[in-house]
């Protein structure tokens, strides 16, 4: 098990602030190999990144396109030339916070579906609204955010970001959430996935998660979030009043990321450490 090399792939959009967060913390759950896909970053993510290639094992891509789908490219680009290289890929979001709910690590986590007739594992993520915050707080994504959607009201809830199988041939879908693989995806409870929304299941957090830090602040939405794109359909997407109003879900206070808060301010303390060396 301690063999396994995880990898993961996310397209990101000048997320310089949360960076190192999100870098520590998959980190610490057991991903070595990071594929970051950087589009048209106009903030101080290219610093980062290269200062964080001296703790961490980081593959940079550039990309200076606008064109619509763009992350499904990028996806495909990985598929192509990075699947051989880790024994499962991740692929998800600068937003999204991907974990075992029981497992200390991934590895573990997914040791399992190493022996089962599966090329793919779809996660289910959690929605998270601002908490009530107005302007962006300073300090950690995780920590800040801890108020999210009832679980079995809000339909989003049941979407999926893949897990993949290395060492086989993957392609990416017209749906960036699944891939074409020989033996196909399922979720944790072994039910067939065909697309990244599935209204038809109740979603299971028995094995894994991951936690979507959709809105953060409201000054958060308007300056950036509400004309960003969408990076699996069109650049020039944009999220109106009515987007924040269903996705700022406030309802249930969430602990998840308790048990890891300590390690990862561990780990985030190593790899700034790292970073100015």
């Amino acid at each position: 098990m301690a063999s396994m090399i995880l990898g993961l792939v996310s397209m990101q959009k000048n997320r310089g602030p949360w960076l190192l967060e999100w870098f520590a913390f998959h980190y610490m759950i057991g991903f070595r190999k990071f594929y970051f896909y950087a589009h048209q970053c106009t903030d101080n993510t290219a610093e980062i990144v290269l200062k964080l290639k001296k703790r961490l094992d980081i593959t940079a891509i550039g990309l200076t396109d606008s064109q619509d789908r763009l992350q499904l490219m990028a996806f495909q680009h990985a598929c192509d030339n990075y699947m051989n290289e880790v024994d499962w890929m991740a692929f998800i979001d600068g937003d999204e916070f991907l974990f075992p709910t029981k497992a200390n690590t991934m590895q573990e986590a997914l040791w399992p579906y190493n022996f089962l007739p599966v090329s793919a594992v779809g996660a289910y993520n959690v929605n998270f609204g601002s908490a009530g915050h107005l302007t962006e707080p300073p300090g950690l994504i995780t920590e800040n955010y801890r108020m999210r959607a009832d679980i079995n009201s809000f339909m989003a809830h049941r979407r999926v970001k893949s897990l993949v199988k290395g060492r086989q041939k993957v392609a990416a879908s017209n749906c960036s959430n699944v891939f074409v693989t020989p033996q196909g995806t399922v979720d944790e409870q072994m039910r067939p996935v065909d697309w990244g929304y599935l209204p038809q299941y109740e979603p299971s957090y028995e094995q894994f998660r991951f936690n979507h830090y959709v809105c953060q602040s409201r000054e958060f939405y308007d300056t950036f979030k509400r004309f960003s794109g969408a990076a699996d359909a069109g650049h020039e997407v944009e999220r109106r009043e009515e987007w924040w109003t269903n996705f700022d879900t406030n309802q249930i206070a969430d602990d998840s990321m308790v048990r890891f808060q300590t390690q990862l301010r561990a780990t985030i303390a190593e790899l700034a450490a790292a970073m100015e060396a």
